[in-house]
């Protein structure tokens, strides 16, 4: 029975190719859509959070009990711990198998300024080769060296900070903050390097000098504003936290998503854009199958009259007409998926370039090259939502055609 169905099914699509073709094509270029638009845009978000962990955050990062509220050099962490306790805190970091690399920071709000213009700025001491060895800060680098120079009287700050100053590589700045006295002290450096880390934050006030000259500079001996904490595996994220915030009860441990709801928001938006897009074009799917078949089930009123008025039953009918459907919505699920897949494989590889909207991009922290994602559950879900498509769009047809009596659909063709 079931054999004869889908005999009947194929020669019914084949009877009319230029239709069943146009139904395919249309769920085909529908998936594609969805399926490249779902990964280069989960691709810019991940790129976006990926920015921020990397060049600031970490997955995780330890600041002094209320130092997010008030940024002050009184409260750093290991500021007034003696050595064996520090050692103790180095020891935790480095023996937890958990933990892939970790920095430190001293940071503290300042002013910088050249003989024309002058910014505040958020001055961040740090070590070079662990910033390198942690998150790759050197990639960031576009202008310059990734060096603080002779003597480390050099400093590295964001792109968008020397556009403001329209300083350019060697040229001199004077920065001016406040010691851990209160007292206001100031230094002169020369620009050795100018990054773009596309986090806005850091692209648009950050200022990086070497850790032990900023000691000096604000006067601190000892102690740090921030660790900052990379991980081998995110699944680990939550426990590592929990763990450390145990050990460690005088400290704020934070994760990335906490220091950046934002980015966390962002994500969350995508996935609702994806959703109502989602269902936007299998809607559009299912009413192209509607329609076929629709058509089809009252041009062929006649002959499924003749077929139920000589004993055939309505399920192999229904069978026939629910074949037909699957045959094109599947048929168009695996040529989108094929396509779709191609797709995101290639802008993975070699990304979506858009380099000639940088500038805009540029504004709200993005890549102007953007790499696509590819997760399983892009396809699962279109397989669903396809299948259920199909279904849905038969109902009707099938629905019209069980009421009507065949005797009346003999005599009234």
């Amino acid at each position: 029975m079931y054999s004869l169905a889908l005999r009947m099914a194929w020669a019914s699509l084949a009877r009319r190719p230029a239709r069943s073709f146009l139904v395919v094509l249309m769920i085909c270029v529908s998936l594609w859509g969805l399926l490249l638009m779902q990964g280069i845009y989960d691709g810019m978000t991940e790129q976006m959070i990926a920015n921020a962990i990397r060049s600031d955050s970490g997955q995780l990062s330890l600041f002094g009990r209320g130092y997010r509220l008030d940024p002050s050099l009184d409260k750093l962490i290991g500021g007034k711990e003696t050595e064996n306790t520090r050692e103790k805190f180095r020891n935790l970091l480095d023996s937890d198998p958990r933990v892939r690399s970790w920095v430190k920071r001293l940071r503290q709000n300042g002013l910088v300024a050249t003989a024309h213009y002058s910014r505040n700025t958020e001055i961040y001491g740090v070590d070079l080769d662990r910033e390198d060895r942690h998150g790759r800060l050197k990639s960031y680098l576009v202008q310059g060296e990734y060096d603080f120079g002779n003597r480390s009287k050099g400093a590295i700050i964001g792109f968008k900070l020397a556009e403001k100053l329209q300083v350019k590589i060697g040229k001199k700045i004077i920065l001016s903050a406040q010691d851990i006295n209160s007292d206001v002290t100031s230094i002169a450096l020369r620009i050795t390097g100018i990054f773009k880390t596309n986090n806005l934050g850091l692209d648009e006030n950050a200022l990086f000098i070497d850790l032990e000259r900023a000691r000096t500079f604000l006067g601190v001996e000892q102690g740090v504003s921030q660790i900052s904490i990379m991980l081998h595996d995110d699944q680990q994220l939550a426990s590592l936290q929990q763990d450390l915030q145990h050990a460690l009860p005088n400290l704020d441990v934070l994760r990335w998503d906490e220091l950046y709801p934002a980015l966390m928001q962002s994500r969350v938006m995508m996935k609702g854009f994806s959703l109502v897009i989602s269902i936007m074009i299998f809607g559009v799917a299912g009413l192209g199958i509607f329609g076929v078949m629709l058509v089809s089930v009252l041009e062929r009123m006649r002959e499924f009259g003749i077929m139920l008025a000589i004993g055939t039953a309505f399920s192999q009918v229904r069978i026939i007409i629910l074949a037909e459907a699957l045959f094109m919505g599947l048929t168009g699920l695996l040529a989108g998926m094929v396509c779709g897949g191609l797709s995101l494989v290639y802008f993975k590889i070699y990304g979506l370039d858009l380099t000639m909207f940088s500038e805009a991009f540029e504004e709200f922290g993005m890549d102007a090259i953007t790499y696509a994602i590819i997760r399983p559950d892009y396809f699962v879900t279109a397989f669903v939502a396809v299948v259920l498509a199909t279904f849905v769009s038969v109902y009707f047809p099938l629905r019209l055609l069980r009421r009507a009596k065949p005797v009346e659909i003999i005599n009234a063709v």
